[in-house]
């Protein structure tokens, strides 16, 4: 969007919520990540200008509950689920208790969905994340996960995976999340913010089994985020099963594109 023009895929508004600040603290969210190999040319379409796809091209989807607000510093319960692109030359580090050192790609936020308005809320104001209403729920039948994101009471990914209650590893560091951060001039037309942000998320995650059978996108004809669906055969280098304890920092910016126009 180098001409910085608003669509409604770019824009759609502030829900009602309760404004809260960063940083917030959340312990132990139970969380299924399956990084997934998908097209390549819908990767490099939907990243902004400063950001290339990752050679690997992964996206990392996440879906995640937090049951009670006593898990959190300042936040209501919520569930969650997003998509992100892995990013070239830009990773972290973390430390895994099986494995030593190991590096991680950064990740841009593509798609983002929370039954909490007030997450809706403070998700865009202050990290300029995509965020919009949908609800993830978990259905458990043995060691079979079934988790779905529904939007308008209309399940639109599903991921099915075998999990295990043996703990394989525990995983700490920081991961690099990426955000363009954008709002309208009152006037209409053109930005008046428009930057390129980046996350440095600290985290703490005990790991356990896990093997992805499955992951489908069902969403309405037309909806950009089936773009971003898994290429087949189904290739998912990376699982993650467990509970994470993480804080949502404060963005720090790497790039002003209206200054850039300047």
């Amino acid at each position: 969007m180098t001409d910085h023009q608003f669509t409604p895929e770019t824009y759609t508004g502030m829900p009602d919520g309760t404004a809260v600040s960063p940083p917030q603290l959340i312990k132990d969210a139970r969380m299924l990540i399956v990084g997934y190999e998908a097209d390549p040319d819908v990767l490099e379409a939907a990243l902004p200008p400063g950001l290339e796809p990752h050679p690997n091209t992964l996206v990392q989807l996440n879906m995640y509950q937090v049951p009670s607000a006593d898990r959190t510093s300042h936040l209501d319960p919520y569930t969650l689920t997003y998509l992100t692109v892995e990013v070239a030359d830009h990773d972290s580090r973390a430390i895994s208790s099986a494995q030593g050192e190991v590096p991680v790609p950064g990740r841009f936020w593509v798609g983002y969905w929370t039954d909490s308005a007030q997450m809706q809320r403070y998700t865009r104001e202050n990290g300029g994340v995509p965020a919009l209403d949908g609800s993830c729920t978990w259905d458990e039948d043995g060691d079979e996960l079934v988790s779905t994101l529904s939007v308008d009471g209309e399940p639109v990914i599903e991921a099915e995976a075998s999990v295990g209650d043996d703990q394989i590893d525990t995983l700490t560091g920081h991961l690099h999340y990426y955000a363009h951060r954008q709002f309208p001039d009152p006037a209409g037309g053109r930005a008046q913010v428009s930057e390129l942000l980046e996350f440095p998320i600290p985290f703490v995650s005990e790991l356990y089994e896990a093997e992805v059978d499955r992951v489908d996108f069902e969403f309405p004809e037309g909806s950009r985020f089936q773009e971003f669906a898994p290429v087949e055969p189904l290739s998912t280098p990376s699982i993650l099963h467990g509970t994470v304890t993480f804080t949502y920092p404060q963005g720090r910016r790497l790039r002003d594109y209206l200054a850039a126009d300047a």
